[in-house]
């Protein structure tokens, strides 16, 4: 059978293929549609061939007028004439799929396709081309070279950038394992991605390239490029969502308000029958936050350095005068602005100006 018929067909089912490979919800959706366009191509694409390629027995220019370009009845002429092509493929399977097709195409936005739909009605519209016109689909695949290599280890060092320098991890010489211990990479991808940095070294460092180690190597850098999107993209609320700034930025925190007592002037707690009690108002915060110091050299007399792992906020409400008796004991969303300590009237690491607070 000659390609020029069924070129349009493949032409989708490899944009599918493309968009299978990027693996979001978004991907998913548009694969599923263009293989369902590949699979009706298909079907019309048969049904109009010239009457050799059927014999006596071949669709009416009436039955296929009759069709009015209705996706069922092409299928129903299809299984009627072709129907000892088709032995094992379900007609009810593929108008199955196409009206999943069909809801996807206008109701598309916030749905999510089954990956194990679109593997079968993949496998079904790859059927249909061999069973209907010979032809095996084969996915085109992408030459491995030192450039797409390079290209593909940026990408990885930029995903690693992102959860190891936004503050969920401490910075030093373990800063890995510390990824790992927060649940932010898994020890088999750190090690995937320490191999996979030896191997991309050893070939761009070579005097001369072995292409099937380079084959070998970009095939790899493929799959952990892959694996670690997966990673940031399920990490990236977090993220986002455990690093502040401190002063002037308006932030909201969350967690239960408790007055506590502290030891003040004049020793602090050394001298605990002499020293003077302070209570204050804290929020314990339902879960760690890191405060950021956006300048890249404190001022000198500037308190605000960098805190990790903060669970604990001391609040000030003499600025704007707000009353915090209410909620004692209560689990709120504060807001205001957060600065560092430098008194020891401050008992926490960094404080908040509290601007309002709700339940």
């Amino acid at each position: 059978m000659n390609n020029t018929w069924t070129s349009g067909a493949i032409e989708l089912l490899g944009h599918a293929g493309g968009h299978v490979k990027l693996d979001t919800a978004f991907d998913k959706r548009i694969a599923f549609i263009s293989i369902d366009n590949a699979v009706e191509i298909t079907v019309k694409t048969y049904l109009s061939l010239p009457k050799q390629f059927f014999g006596i027995d071949r669709p009416s220019r009436k039955e296929l007028d009759e069709c009015n370009n209705g996706f069922t009845s092409y299928l129903s002429l299809l299984f009627k004439y072709a129907d000892k092509k088709l032995i094992g493929i379900d007609p009810g399977d593929i108008e199955h799929y196409h009206r999943i097709r069909n809801t996807l195409y206008h109701d598309g936005t916030g749905l999510a396709v089954d990956q194990e739909y679109l593997n079968a009605y993949f496998t079904l519209a790859k059927l249909l081309l061999k069973r209907l016109f010979n032809i095996e689909f084969q996915e085109q695949q992408e030459d491995a070279s030192l450039e797409k290599l390079i290209l593909n280890w940026n990408h990885i060092e930029e995903y690693l950038a992102e959860i190891l320098e936004t503050g969920l991890v401490h910075t030093g010489t373990y800063k890995l394992e510390d990824a790992i211990s927060k649940g932010l990479l898994t020890m088999d991808l750190v090690k995937n991605i320490t191999d996979l940095r030896q191997l991309r070294n050893k070939i761009v460092h070579s005097k001369s390239i072995d292409n099937s180690e380079l084959l070998q190597t970009f095939n790899k850098s493929k799959l952990v490029l892959q694996e670690l999107k997966k990673q940031v993209d399920a990490n990236r609320e977090v993220i986002n969502s455990r690093n502040y700034f401190f002063e002037p930025a308006v932030s909201e925190v969350k967690g239960k308000l408790t007055l506590n007592n502290f030891y003040g002037p004049p020793n602090y707690g050394e001298t605990p029958d002499q020293d003077r009690i302070e209570t204050v108002w804290i929020l314990n915060l339902e879960k760690p936050i890191n405060v950021h110091q956006e300048k890249s050299e404190l001022e000198e007399g500037d308190s605000n350095s960098t805190q990790y792992d903060i669970d604990r906020i001391q609040l000030a409400t003499a600025k704007h005068k707000v009353d915090l008796k209410k909620y004692q004991g209560k689990h709120i969303t504060v807001k205001g602005t957060i600065w560092g300590a430098h008194t020891g009237h401050h008992f926490t690491a960094v404080l908040m100006d509290v601007i309002s607070v709700r339940q």
